[in-house]
């Protein structure tokens, strides 16, 4: 009879031996030889483990960046400025995005933005539950979606310089130049990540040189641009500095007369309002501007008013005229104004 506390020890070797067998059996290829599952010279593969599928398919994600040595956070905000912009190009006089359209779609439907097109991912969980997660990159196939996406974007700057050539001196061409510059920056990177996946890539030049290249041209083109500020109601000239704070903090010149490219005029009107309190003044401010171009033509209007309360009309006057220049450098006006660059490309 055989001594069963003696084989003990024996059986579980044996099972031991046995769940490893099985789950070597189960486990895919790219757990235990991922050299062999994806080999370097047609894929750029990556493994992570985690504690849950979330977790390892981050960690691999991650990973995968970190192979292209890409800043994630930095390059999320680019992608996602970028995808907006080409979602909103189909009505812009430049040319409508194809490859662009399928990253932008990428990049608003990823839960982990990375900037990396054509990942592909794979999942498993093991027997004692820890999870492996690979992503990986296809060499030639992702490769030819970052050239087309190159040789579309250096269409679109090159159509953009275009435009911007045919109307100096105004904001059309400044914003046509600042889009392009966009679009270069985001290009710049799509080249880097190339020369990884494709080292024939390496040292290939980009038609319109790189994005400092494209930035500059834009800033040079807000130099040219001098706005006269003429504002009536203004006694102390705060408003007028204000406006011309705004101005030259984004390269554009300012001056009080002269047949400049544009002209600003504003209006402000301060009065004290009678809301029936005693012990609280309060000032109504409007201020209202209209901008317009050489030939006198009006190409952009704002208007905002509101009122504040001090203990004093003095006081409240005082805080209704901040209130007012705040508008002007970072409130509704910068918005307002914003919006309007962003038109001129429709």
């Amino acid at each position: 009879m055989l001594n069963k506390r003696a084989n003990t020890p024996a059986l579980i070797l044996l099972c031991v031996l046995q769940a490893a067998a099985v789950q070597a059996q189960t486990a895919p290829l790219w757990v235990t030889n991922q050299a062999a599952a994806f080999p370097d010279r047609d894929w750029l593969s990556v493994v992570e483990a985690g504690r849950d599928r979330a977790s390892a398919q981050n960690a691999a994600l991650n990973a995968l960046a970190r192979v292209f040595k890409t800043n994630v956070q930095s390059m999320t905000r680019a992608y996602e400025e970028f995808a907006q912009a080409v979602s909103e190009s189909d009505n812009k006089k430049i040319a409508t995005f194809t490859e662009s359209q399928d990253f932008a779609q990428e990049v608003k439907t990823s839960s982990n933005v990375t900037g990396l097109v054509g990942v592909q991912t794979d999942v498993w969980t093991a027997a004692d539950g820890m999870v492996y997660a690979n992503a990986r990159m296809n060499r030639r196939d992702c490769a030819a979606r970052y050239t087309a996406m190159i040789h579309e974007n250096e269409r679109v700057i090159r159509l953009l310089k275009e435009i911007a050539a045919e109307n100096p001196a105004t904001f059309e061409a400044f914003e046509s130049l600042s889009f392009a510059a966009n679009v270069a920056a985001v290009t710049d990177n799509f080249q880097s990540l190339l020369e990884v996946l494709d080292v024939s890539a390496i040292g290939r030049q980009r038609e319109y040189g790189n994005a400092d290249t494209v930035k500059a041209l834009a800033q040079a083109e807000a130099r040219s641009i001098t706005i006269t500020i003429q504002v009536e109601g203004d006694v102390s000239n705060r408003m007028s500095r204000a406006f011309s704070s705004f101005f030259t903090k984004r390269d554009f010149r300012a001056a009080t007369s002269g047949n400049n490219a544009y002209t600003l005029y504003a209006i402000l009107e301060l009065e004290e309002a009678d809301v029936g309190n005693q012990r609280i003044k309060y000032v109504r401010y409007l201020l209202m501007a209209t901008l317009e171009d050489q030939n006198g033509k009006e190409v952009f209007s704002f208007s905002v008013n509101d009122r504040q309360g001090q203990a004093s009309e003095s006081a409240a006057r005082q805080r209704a005229l901040q209130a007012a220049e705040a508008a002007i450098t970072s409130g509704s006006f910068a918005t307002t104004f914003d919006a309007y660059l962003a038109s001129l490309l429709e």
